[in-house]
């Protein structure tokens, strides 16, 4: 399936690259495309700070980020360092494969070899798969989605700014 096609269709597309941990020596990139992104959500702890002198109530700060797991919904990968990616870690050994990746939104059409960019894009950093979830075989309705749920956690996510 050509890449015009997947975005026409899924409009997501992952883009994973190896993390600077040990544990992805075979990956050096690979790629999917997905319908559906769920978890791009950053929360920041609110801290509330009695200040001495200062009588007009408590001060509001900002303490710890966190971060929701990224939910990938009915995607398709051909690109085998991708399926090799999820295989290692699934298999148990360590050091874990963490990777960091893009996340790029694409509006209804467009052609990402054209000079039209996605409409946003998104970072995170050291991931990993927590869940597979592939798609049902149906020999009576053929599908082009091959992963139905991807789970990642993640240890940071950035909005790129132009």
């Amino acid at each position: 399936m050509d890449e015009q096609r997947w975005l026409s269709t899924f409009r997501f597309r992952v883009e994973l690259e190896p993390s600077e941990f040990e544990g992805v020596e075979q990956l050096r990139s690979a790629n999917g495309a997905f319908a559906e992104v769920q978890g791009l959500e950053v929360n920041l702890e609110a801290v509330t700070f009695r200040e001495g002198g200062y009588n007009q109530g408590p001060r509001q700060l900002i303490g710890k980020a966190t971060t929701q797991p990224l939910v990938l919904k009915r995607g398709l990968s051909l690109d085998t360092g991708f399926w090799s990616w999820l295989q290692r870690c699934t298999d148990g050994r360590y050091p874990l494969p963490y990777v960091n990746g893009t996340v790029r939104c694409f509006p209804p059409g467009a052609d990402p070899r054209g000079s039209g960019g996605p409409e946003g894009t998104w970072r995170f950093v050291n991931a990993i798969a927590t869940k597979v979830t592939c798609a049902p075989f149906n020999a009576r309705q053929s599908s082009e989605v091959a992963l139905e749920e991807l789970h990642l956690v993640h240890e940071g996510l950035r909005r790129v700014l132009a």
